[in-house]
């Protein structure tokens, strides 16, 4: 099973006002438990999580950090990240890989694209293809198995 969290709904949800932007450290603490809560609220033999930043508009360095890469320090799960910018991932991709972290980018296609540290990244995508989480494509690229 894999849990689908919407990041732009989260942070509706907790923080008063109307916004669509993850600044600021404590937004991000905020944003964060909220999803950990979910998370924590599903049991499940898979620890995967599609977090989807659909809706966000722009996500910097200290919100990266204590979102994306809290959440993989917090626990072993595997985040899956969709509704990607290229503005979020210049900011989520150097805090992972200064965490020597990494996580899955889901694309529009499906193909997924891992972030973050390079031996990171090459070893969660080995991962997921030993765990039967993922599967090669013919066109040599990563797709999920999980819906």
């Amino acid at each position: 099973m894999i849990q689908h969290i919407d990041v732009h709904a989260v942070l509706q949800e907790s923080v008063s006002g109307v916004y669509a932007d993850l600044v600021t450290r404590p937004t991000g603490r905020v944003v964060r438990e909220r999803i950990e809560r979910v998370m924590a609220a599903v049991e499940s033999d898979v620890a995967v999580a599609r977090i989807d930043f659909t809706g966000v508009g722009c996500i910097d360095y200290s919100c990266a950090d204590e979102i994306v890469a809290k959440l993989l320090r917090g626990r072993p799960a595997v985040l899956v990240l969709t509704g990607i910018s290229d503005g979020h991932r210049e900011a989520i991709e150097p805090v992972l890989a200064g965490h020597r972290l990494a996580a899955v980018i889901e694309q529009l296609d499906g193909t997924l694209d891992a972030v973050g540290a390079p031996e990171a990244a090459a070893a969660l995508l080995e991962e997921l293809v030993a765990r039967r989480l993922a599967v090669r494509t013919p066109g040599g690229t990563l797709a999920l198995t999980l819906a």
